[in-house]
């Protein structure tokens, strides 16, 4: 009886002081939805059995994905807005949990395709970059439910498109866009919601 009771106690202090750290690192009392917005204190939480599924890095400087984060594998979401990030390393991969990653207001000049192999991501947001063009293989997303690429410089939209048969929510707005490839998209697409801007009547340079 005293040892199961010395268990309780002990228990009921390694979970005070979990939640005591987890105060002093974030600001919050809450586990499950809790945000980090510090690489450091998400390594630190991590290091001391406190499970990190939500990183934010926004507004951080960072002209690439630090590679600490390589090992916050139980990841779900992971927010990279408004940086300077060229490009998304290979080891992104590894980060499989991941259901949302949004890299928005960045320097990306290409779609990175190694994000096609998050086969749990449901939110892709890249908005406000440089990408000219959705990869043929975008279809390997099978659950990716809300695809965000407004202010790009999008033209080329593949037919795998439609195969995705999870994506309900396509953001396009401000990518310059002709009435008859608007027109082209929602054929392809019927059963999404497309946001769009108003075509365009310029003619474009191949």
């Amino acid at each position: 009886m005293k040892r199961t009771l010395g268990n309780c106690w002990v228990h009921n202090m390694k979970l005070r002081i979990t939640i005591l750290l987890l105060f002093i690192l974030t600001g919050s009392w809450g586990i499950a939805q809790t945000t980090f917005k510090s690489i450091d204190k998400a390594l630190l939480a991590q290091a001391t059995g406190i499970e990190v599924e939500h990183l934010d890095l926004s507004k951080k400087k960072l002209d690439s994905i630090p590679v600490e984060v390589r090992g916050l594998t139980g990841l779900k979401t992971l927010t990279l807005d408004k940086n300077k990030i060229t490009e998304i390393p290979f080891w992104v991969r590894e980060l499989e949990n991941l259901e949302l990653l949004s890299v928005e207001r960045n320097l990306l000049e290409e779609f990175p395709t190694v994000v096609l192999e998050l086969s749990k991501l449901k939110i892709l947001k890249l908005g406000d970059n440089l990408i000219n063009e959705i990869p043929l293989d975008i279809d390997k997303l099978e659950n990716l439910e809300r695809l965000v690429m407004w202010s790009n410089v999008v033209r080329l939209f593949p037919a795998s498109l439609s195969d995705m048969k999870s994506l309900s929510y396509l953001d396009l707005l401000y990518n310059d866009m002709t009435q008859e490839e608007q027109r082209m998209l929602k054929n392809l697409l019927p059963k999404v919601y497309i946001e769009l801007s108003d075509p365009c009547t310029c003619d474009f340079e191949d």
